[in-house]
């Protein structure tokens, strides 16, 4: 018997830090997409005489993605605006990416260094922006 796929659709959620101590999270439900939610090692060359003509590698210091995600563009959206400052001060932000479909649900921890927004207007769909930060320190898992 075939064991049917456990693939999703959606259920994947974005929630930002306020900042405060203890932090809370907020939901921003105007997003649609996300990429860049990763880790890449270093690749470091340990080649030696004794290799036996083969290089060899070992894992260097983690690199966190750059993650982007796009929303909606909002008139009154204080998530939106909230992101926007950052970039513009070269704030840090902490975000959580939840995954639902079990209890509890899997959570990426992340702190972002802010590094862009982009505004996207149009005259055939819904105005967007995309905004851009890069993983800083450890990319923790939860579940």
């Amino acid at each position: 018997m075939d064991t049917p796929s456990s693939a999703f659709v959606g259920k994947v959620f974005l929630e930002v830090g306020n900042g405060e101590s203890p932090e809370t999270f907020s939901r921003y439900c105007e997003v649609a997409d996300m990429s860049g939610i990763g880790t890449k090692n270093d690749q470091v060359d340990v080649t030696t005489f004794c290799s036996n003509g083969f290089k060899e590698y070992v894992a260097g210091l983690s690199d966190g993605s750059e993650m982007s995600f796009g929303a909606n563009f909002s008139m009154d959206e204080p998530i939106q605006e909230q992101l926007m400052d950052d970039v513009d001060d070269k704030n840090r932000r902490n975000v959580q990416i939840v995954v639902e479909g079990s209890s509890p649900p899997y959570i990426f921890h992340a702190e972002l260094a802010m590094l862009s927004y982009d505004f996207v207007p149009s005259v055939s769909k819904q105005n967007t922006i995309k905004f851009t930060g890069k993983s800083t320190g450890r990319l923790a898992r939860t579940s």
